[in-house]
């Protein structure tokens, strides 16, 4: 008897044990469903000259949560899976032909993301999802005029959101940008040696946005010069530069987006009738022109000075530089955005370099500070051109810019 009650009970527990798996089994297939990945279809809009062949099955696909934060799962176009399972709930589907690059030659950058459901015990399907350029495509053309009389050593650093890149005189690559703001400015630098004499041309392209071909045309400018002892005129050349964009197949002239040369290089003398500038800071250099490109060496003595009638209620420095790249700057605690007047977590080093911060800038009406040590440490990184964006702004609502250009050889 003992040995049947034993049987009976053996049996009903083996019973409720399978009983209960099938219920956990049923439980966890209630709560997912499946995606389709043989219906994602993905493709680069090519509608536009702006854009560059790409291989598809390289993009790299990705699964977030539907914050897009939390990454669940990546692939490449090529090599994904027929069907992938996922719990119930809302999700994000990432598509990108590269990893962004702050800068970098012929890499353009395709993006485009989708929102998808996955419901319980169901198949979701994806779709087509077109990846548009979402970095800017930058490339540099020379007149044939000024090619005959370039030399070796001319070039154009490009500096545009964290990345810079220098185009040399026989650059045909094009560089590609990466920027994270809703309308970013572009600097461009020309130097080198023009007919035997070195020229420097600096330009400043306001409202470059993601998405855009920006193509620099330099040519030559012709310019007559008295000769004092004869009374004749001569005939001496720079460098002019415009600025167009592509916009699917056609090319748009945006030279009034072309801020003329803050160092005053090629900017032809305001007409009288012209409206002046609204009076604001003034930034200054007390032992040089600032609007002139300056060599490192041991003489050069940099002591900038602010003034300003209204108190001032901002000050910050952006650094544009090749070499001194922000990785380079946060390497060694830094930013290339110094923000002086609420300098933060970087007081100490601001104020180690030199730099007056907080209460030294803000309501103040004249700041100096002398920058000659760091620029030491510059020369000390080799040959490059460092750009020192400089904004001030005063409680009378005025902004002043002025760039500090500094070429270590």
């Amino acid at each position: 008897m003992k040995k049947i009650l034993y049987s009976l009970l053996t049996i009903i527990a083996a019973l409720v044990i399978t009983s209960c798996e099938q219920e956990k089994l049923q439980t966890e297939t209630k709560t997912t469903g499946e995606v389709d990945f043989t219906t994602l279809i993905v493709r680069y809009d090519a509608s536009a000259e702006i854009m560059r062949a790409v291989d598809v099955d390289n993009f790299i696909i990705s699964v977030y949560e539907s914050n897009g934060t939390s990454k669940l799962a990546e692939w490449s176009y090529g090599s994904m899976p027929e069907v992938f399972t996922l719990t119930a709930g809302s999700y994000l589907l990432k598509a990108e032909s590269c990893v962004l690059q702050n800068a970098a030659w012929d890499t353009p950058y395709y993006f485009a993301q989708k929102e998808f459901k996955v419901e319980v015990d169901k198949v979701t399907a994806i779709g087509e999802v077109v990846c548009e350029l979402s970095n800017v495509k930058v490339t540099i053309e020379y007149s044939s005029d000024l090619l005959a009389v370039m030399g070796d050593d001319c070039k154009v650093n490009i500096a545009l959101g964290r990345g810079s890149l220098d185009f040399g005189k026989n650059e045909s690559r094009a560089g590609y940008f990466a920027v994270t703001e809703e309308s970013n400015r572009m600097y461009a630098y020309f130097t080198g040696s023009v007919d035997g004499v070195v020229d420097t041309t600096y330009r400043e392209i306001e409202n470059v946005k993601a998405g855009e071909w920006r193509i620099l045309k330099y040519s030559l400018k012709q310019n007559n010069t008295e000769n004092v002892e004869n009374g004749a005129f001569a005939l001496s050349l720079s460098v002019d530069v415009s600025c167009s964009v592509v916009e699917q197949n056609n090319e748009i002239d945006v030279t009034e987006d072309v801020i003329d040369d803050p160092e005053g290089g090629n900017n032809d003398n305001p007409k009288p009738d012209d409206p002046q500038p609204v009076s604001g800071p003034v930034i200054t250099a007390t032992t040089f022109d600032i609007k002139e490109p300056q060599i490192i060496s041991d003489e050069l003595v940099i002591v900038v000075e602010v003034n300003s009638e209204s108190p001032l209620a901002g000050f910050y420095v952006d650094i544009v530089s090749a070499t001194l790249t922000p990785d380079e700057l946060e390497a060694v605690g830094l930013s290339s955005h110094l923000d002086l007047a609420y300098p933060g977590d970087l007081r100490p080093q601001l104020e180690g370099l030199g730099f007056p911060v907080a209460e030294n800038v803000l309501g103040q009406n004249k700041i100096s500070f002398d920058i000659t040590q760091f620029a030491g440490l510059l020369a000390a990184l080799g040959s490059g051109t460092h750009q020192f964006v400089m904004t001030a702004t005063d409680e009378a609502g005025n902004e002043t810019i002025e760039t500090l250009t500094l070429i270590a050889q």
